[in-house]
């Protein structure tokens, strides 16, 4: 059942109960689990098995408590699990409610039975419920996608063209691809469609400078980077030095070598105010359009959150606007599907900055296809 072994049975029991116990959220599911398997010297045969069912219990974790065998346990959820598809099966039960079905806290769900109506809400957090597809992004600085895909076919690395990322393809099977040279090497990388499209969609050109203000590992500049051809410049910035340093290693994998690192100190910020034609603000936000590859954060969620978040947000875009020229161009980012962190947001960006709005688009997440996702593009009218 499941390529069910006592061994794997419990070392998903014991990480699950050790998970939730020290509160390793914040460490990130990977994170955790590369801890946990070499404290415990899990078998790499093992490991992948482990990594799959602990993701899809945190996925399905509240419906599998509610069908579960009382006093609750882990190890009454871990038989209930493992043992059948009964737990399953419930969440076609309409006597239950909406929230459990779809094993959803009961306050998320209804911020987004609030917004889209039950029947969407439940569509939903159903996709978000599903195991996320893998994409790659092709670096058009090194070679054309019609090349990357020929290659991986011929290695045996099973990928498919994107219809909407034109560097775009999505695999089915990642082991090939990870001991691929075109991997290592830094012709493909791993990137959610979502992202592909968002830098795609930023009409930066030649010879122009763009700022990535938060730019966490560097995704988006790494799109950006073969539009501007080496030409003009990338600026980074992120206050978590540990995604900076892994955004320089990977725009030196990528090829990209016209960028620049703007520290956190004020002299360094001013003088680059003015200069910038584009600035990216993908900021902090409740993360809902992309929980399929973070179900862990769906069960940390708290509604007072959001009010901080959207505080921090009006934050981080004050922050930014000193950096466009005028005419410059603020480009918004979320991962969120709540009009609260999205198009309220832009409004009031808008009519604070003085900055017009270009263009909006809200993308929802899609069953079998890409992360959910909100960007904007904003004019700076001031002189």
């Amino acid at each position: 059942m499941l390529g069910l072994n006592s061994t794997r049975a419990r070392h998903l029991e014991n990480s699950l109960s050790q998970y939730f116990k020290i509160n390793s959220a914040t460490l990130g599911i990977s994170t955790f689990l590369k801890f946990y398997f070499l404290a415990n010297k899990v078998s790499t045969n093992n490991r992948a098995w482990i990594s799959h069912h602990f993701r899809e219990v945190l996925r399905w974790k509240l419906l599998i408590e509610h069908t579960s065998s009382k006093p609750l346990t882990w190890t009454s959820m871990m038989k209930n699990y493992l043992m059948g598809d009964r737990w399953r099966l419930m969440s076609n039960n309409k006597m239950l409610s909406p929230h459990i079905r779809c094993s959803f806290p009961e306050d998320l769900f209804s911020l987004i039975e609030d917004e889209y109506g039950l029947d969407k809400a439940m569509e939903i957090c159903n996709v978000l419920n599903e195991e996320p597809v893998s994409y790659l992004r092709v670096n058009t600085l090194k070679i054309s996608r019609d090349k990357a895909y020929k290659f991986l076919l011929h290695k045996g690395v099973p990928v498919e063209k994107c219809f909407f990322s034109n560097s775009g393809l999505f695999v089915t099977d990642k082991r090939k691809l990870l001991e691929s040279p075109e991997y290592k090497n830094g012709i493909v990388e791993i990137q959610d469609e979502s992202s592909q499209l968002i830098g795609q969609n930023i009409h930066c050109k030649e010879g122009q400078h763009v700022l990535d203000f938060c730019c966490g590992t560097g995704g988006k500049s790494l799109v950006i980077g073969p539009k501007l051809a080496n030409k003009g410049r990338i600026y980074l910035h992120d206050i978590n030095d540990n995604y900076l340093l892994k955004a320089k290693k990977r725009m030196f994998k990528a090829g990209i070598r016209n960028y620049y690192i703007i520290d956190r100190n004020l002299e360094d910020f001013k003088k680059f105010y003015g200069k910038m034609d584009y600035v990216i603000v993908d900021v902090p936000c409740s993360g809902v359009g992309a929980y399929r590859s973070n179900p862990d954060r769906k069960w940390s969620f708290r509604t007072d959150q959001l009010t901080r978040l959207i505080m921090n947000q009006r934050s981080i875009v004050e922050q930014s606007i000193p950096f466009l020229k005028k005419d410059g161009k603020l480009v918004y980012i979320t991962c969120s599907i709540f009009k609260r962190e999205n198009n309220l947001q832009v409004d009031f960006f808008s009519k604070k900055f003085n900055l017009t709005v270009e263009q909006q688009t809200l993308q929802l997440p899609e069953s079998r296809g890409m992360n959910g996702y909100y960007m904007a593009t904003l004019v700076n009218n001031s002189l």
